[in-house]
């Protein structure tokens, strides 16, 4: 476990930076009056995700390899991060959805079925199950690609 103990440690404090973010999203107004710009406002988290994979491979890179990284190190490392991640979101929505902002899905079925959508599709789409769900895939796919990049960039040159 020791060999993955900084992947963990990053994913732990993704999860209680997702869930800050969360927080500061619905004390925006991002839920309520704000509803119409929630997309765009949580995509800034993007960033946020990108800074967390890339202080963990260059935590990992100079801490476990000692600065010297393989592309293929760098890539494993970001991928064990992700699924760390991806395990920890269920229970970071959970926590959200019950405790800190339970008329998340409520607000949002309805701002849905004012933009047209019927409300068993956008009922089948905003439930915790679904989000759960969606976080978990999202964490997979967007975690590999990244890691993949973060790694690239990371990787120890070779000097010809």
């Amino acid at each position: 476990m020791n060999k993955f103990a900084i992947e963990i440690k990053w994913g732990i404090r993704y999860a209680f930076l997702w869930i800050f973010w969360l927080y500061i999203e619905k004390s925006s107004g991002y839920y309520e009056a704000k509803i119409s710009d929630h997309a765009l406002y949580s995509l800034l988290f993007t960033f946020v995700t990108l800074f967390v994979y890339y202080v963990a491979i260059k935590e990992k890179k100079k801490d476990f390899f000692k600065d010297q990284m393989t592309w293929k190190q760098g890539c494993t490392a970001g991928i064990f991060l992700t699924v760390v991640i991806a395990l920890l979101t269920p229970i970071c929505q959970i926590i959200f959805h019950k405790a800190i902002a339970p008329e998340f899905f409520p607000n949002m079925i309805e701002y849905s079925v004012s933009k047209g959508n019927s409300r068993e599709t956008a009922t089948n789409y905003f439930n915790l199950s679904s989000y759960i769900i969606q976080s978990i895939f999202g964490a997979l796919s967007f975690g590999v690609v990244l890691a993949a990049i973060v790694a690239l960039f990371l990787q120890t040159k070779v000097k010809k």
